[in-house]
């Protein structure tokens, strides 16, 4: 896939004349004369890169860079052209987010250099990022077989459908996929951002749950996954459920085609599934929370790793990871030695939850995000909820004032058994 350059210019001579060089070049290269030409084309081609110019009639290129960074629309970088160009403006077109100014009659050579340039920055910024985004890790058959499928499918950008029980572990995986495409742009999750029909996507979209789309935001995503890659696109839908496809096909709120996706999903597997990876899940979050956090490097023993694999992490990565930070702040030794752990983990599951009479106790890691301090409340309060109902769902939706559906949703979303 070549990077795209869109050229906004109201001289046909000046745009005929970078088209021919920039293609040479080996971009893909579109054109508009005009600022209203300038947001269509940019929409549907979805450049890597913009030249605009800054003399055109009725909407100056300035004032069009400033509508575009208003409106949150600046995903790529801007190079201004002027042939009279002031220091003023280009200081003005930099602090609406221009990546650089070159004067007409432009010289070639410097163009190219900017050119270059600004597509460098912007894939050192995409690599750092990507950088900082955590990684599936683990080599046990499951991921192995996992990250093939994913590898597979990076060469383009049709859409991915994802099954599985823990939300931050698909988003992992969703980052995971998205990094590997040969023009890496960023992940947004959410459904506010899914595009309108018509629109190319800017951006990589995760939807977290597919089940808590309305039924006509079902529709337009039904729309979009018709029509596979929208032309024009730099990113891809990736679709996600707790349920599978047999599930999704008994639920009178989803559209029978929509889960009919579902049939070949990728299988997200849970922590307990792929106990093996416990040792590289380890090193990778120590070294993680040694970068991020500034907690101190520390080693797991072999006696102490055991331990670990052997613990039942209903909890997923979340838990995980909540309990190493829990280990790196409780002493900087060097070695985490099996009296550690078996100190360590019984605390915790003291935490989770304190039982006095009719109460409960959680205790939350406030390192933690909102997200996973949320999801982990959730969890242990739910838990013991159903503990105290007997496992009786209609008895727990009406003690805790919760329509029953939306209540057995929440508790797949959890991984929670609904039955002793």
């Amino acid at each position: 896939m070549n990077t795209k350059i869109l050229v906004v210019d109201d001289e046909p001579d000046i745009r005929s004349l970078l088209k021919d060089i920039l293609e040479d070049e080996g971009y893909d290269v579109d054109l508009a004369e005009n600022a209203h030409q300038a947001n269509l084309r940019k929409s549907e081609f979805a450049p890597d890169l913009v030249l605009l110019d800054i003399w055109m009639p009725e909407m100056d290129g300035v004032s069009l860079l400033k509508q575009w960074s208003e409106k949150n629309e600046l995903t790529s970088p801007v190079v201004m052209m002027s042939g009279h160009g002031t220091v003023e403006t280009a200081v003005e077109a930099t602090r609406f987010g221009a990546f650089d100014f070159v004067e007409k009659p432009l010289s070639m050579a410097k163009l190219l250099h900017t050119v270059k340039n600004a597509l460098a920055n912007v894939e050192t910024d995409q690599q750092e990022v990507t950088q900082n985004l955590e990684m599936p890790v683990g080599n046990s058959q499951l991921m192995q077989k996992l990250r093939q499928s994913m590898q597979e499918m990076a060469g383009n950008l049709k859409p991915v459908f994802l099954h599985g029980k823990a939300p931050v572990e698909l988003v992992i995986w969703a980052n995971y996929l998205t990094s590997l495409q040969p023009a890496h742009v960023l992940l947004k999750t959410g459904l506010d951002d899914l595009p309108e029909y018509q629109q190319a996507l800017d951006h990589n979209v995760l939807v977290p749950e597919v089940t808590d789309l309305s039924v006509d935001q079902q529709r337009l995503l039904l729309m979009l996954l018709q029509r596979s890659a929208l032309p024009g696109s730099r990113g891809r839908l990736i679709v996600a459920s707790q349920y599978d496809h047999e599930s999704l096909q008994g639920k009178n709120d989803i559209l029978p085609e929509l889960a009919e996706f579902w049939r070949n999903a990728l299988l997200i597997p849970s922590l307990n599934d792929r106990i093996e990876d416990i040792p590289e899940l380890l090193e990778y979050y120590v070294t993680w929370f040694s970068e991020h956090e500034s907690l101190p490097y520390r080693h797991f023993g072999v006696a102490a790793q055991n331990m670990i694999r052997n613990y039942h992490w209903h909890g997923g990565i979340i838990q995980l990871k909540q309990v190493i930070r829990q280990i790196l702040t409780y002493s900087d030794n060097n070695e985490v030695d099996l009296a550690e752990i078996q100190s360590i983990l019984p605390q915790h599951q003291r935490a989770e939850s304190l039982e006095s009479g009719d109460k409960m106790q959680i205790a939350v890691d406030l390192n933690m995000d909102m997200r996973e301090a949320r999801e982990f409340f959730e969890r242990q309060y739910l838990q013991k909820q159903l503990e105290l109902c007997g496992y009786n769902v209609a008895e727990l939706a009406r003690k805790i004032g919760q329509e029953r559906t939306n209540l057995y949703r929440k508790l797949k979303v959890l991984g929670l058994q609904t039955r002793k």
